[in-house]
């Protein structure tokens, strides 16, 4: 009877932490349950902003754009409930706003560089682009446009490099030649004069017939130089005629070692300030691309340093006609959503943007 009294209480003890352990890891079940919206539906909070071509209110007052209708397909294909939270344009906005969990996700044209790696976690990009130049348009006629891109150092380049193959082709046939065919015999000057002027006939494919090899030696590298002629002329027409139509876009095509010797602006606070801030090259700073792009079209300034994706978007909208946009284009930035480290719906968001990697057409130059 002793021993059974001494027992109960012990058994009590027990049964008691028991319970106390299992209510403790019930608790923590349910509150990590309702950390995660994905579990209990709660809706995830999407931040964006007025940032077209990546986020922008259509004419029906929604939200659209390159950034916000591929979110839509996501959350759409994951069952993911959600709802849109206007902020401020100001990145640093998005970013605070995000990192006190005011908001889930930011979804907008959000660039990745290491600044923001160090705060934020970002998904796989959706897009990758760059900073562009914009510059006014100034057609020109063909001749111009032609004489233009005869003057231009890459033009001389390529021309005396076909030169110089013709001028090998030409020696090769004078050496098997000379002592056999009158037409490429006699003095040095004579025969080497002969040779390279029925290379150059051959290879613009005029073909005279007024001199031809007769050795064997030297049909082996006239057959050669046919083949090697054909494909020389082609290349050479087309990147002539390329160049003829580019040089009548615009007088003003910006590349980047004029970038410090022009009026070049950009925007207060954007990847375009940073990128010539670090170069020290000085620029006129617009608190909108819209007010850059119109001093550009008033001649305030030159060009405007700006990501790809926004000048193509507004010039095209407002400034079709007047203003162009560079082929050429500076610093690669990667597009994605942005998170807070270790955020569940991130491995959710990536997995789903992975397997859709062909139909998402991921390219650098859009």
């Amino acid at each position: 009877m002793l021993n059974h009294y001494k027992k109960t209480p012990l058994r009590k003890v027990l049964l008691t932490f028991l319970c106390f352990l299992f209510s403790f890891h019930l608790l923590f079940f349910c509150s990590a349950e309702v950390s995660h919206p994905i579990k209990t539906h709660i809706k995830i909070r999407v931040a964006t902003r007025n940032d077209p071509p990546f986020s922008f209110r259509g004419v029906d007052g929604e939200w659209t754009g390159i950034a916000v209708d591929l979110w839509k397909r996501i959350a759409a294909d994951l069952n993911l409930p959600y709802e849109f939270i206007e902020m401020s344009a100001d990145q640093q906005i998005l970013i605070r706003g995000l990192l006190d969990k005011k908001v889930d996700v930011v979804v907008t044209g959000m660039g990745i560089n290491i600044e923001l790696l160090k705060k934020l976690a970002f998904s796989y990009p959706f897009l990758t682009s760059g900073l562009g130049v914009a510059y006014r348009s100034s057609p020109i006629s063909s001749l111009q446009a032609v004489f233009r891109f005869m003057f231009n150092p890459e033009f001389a380049t390529v021309v005396c490099g076909m030169t110089f193959l013709t001028l090998i082709a030409g020696f090769f046939v004078w050496i098997f030649e000379r002592k056999k065919n009158p037409h490429f015999g006699g003095s040095f000057i004579h025969g080497i004069g002969n040779a390279f002027w029925w290379a150059a006939v051959t290879m613009t494919t005029i073909g005279y017939g007024d001199k031809v090899p007769k050795t064997v030696g030297g049909r082996t590298v006239a057959m050669i130089w046919m083949f090697v002629g054909v494909v020389l002329l082609s290349f050479f027409t087309a990147w002539i005629t390329a160049g003829v139509a580019l040089e009548k876009v615009s007088l003003d095509i910006v590349k980047l070692k004029d970038l410090s010797q022009i009026r070049i602006a950009t925007v207060k606070n954007s990847m375009g300030s940073s990128y010539l801030k670090k170069r020290q090259i000085r620029a006129i700073l617009f608190d909108s691309l819209n007010e850059a792009l119109e001093a550009l079209k008033e001649k305030k300034v030159d060009a405007v340093l700006s990501e790809l994706e926004q000048l193509r978007y507004v010039i095209q909208k407002e400034f079709g006609g007047e203003l162009e946009v560079s082929e050429k284009t500076f610093v690669r930035i990667d597009y994605a959503f942005a998170f807070r480290p270790g955020e569940e719906i991130l491995q959710l968001v990536d997995t789903w943007m992975i397997s859709h990697l062909n139909e998402l057409k991921i390219s650098e130059n859009h």
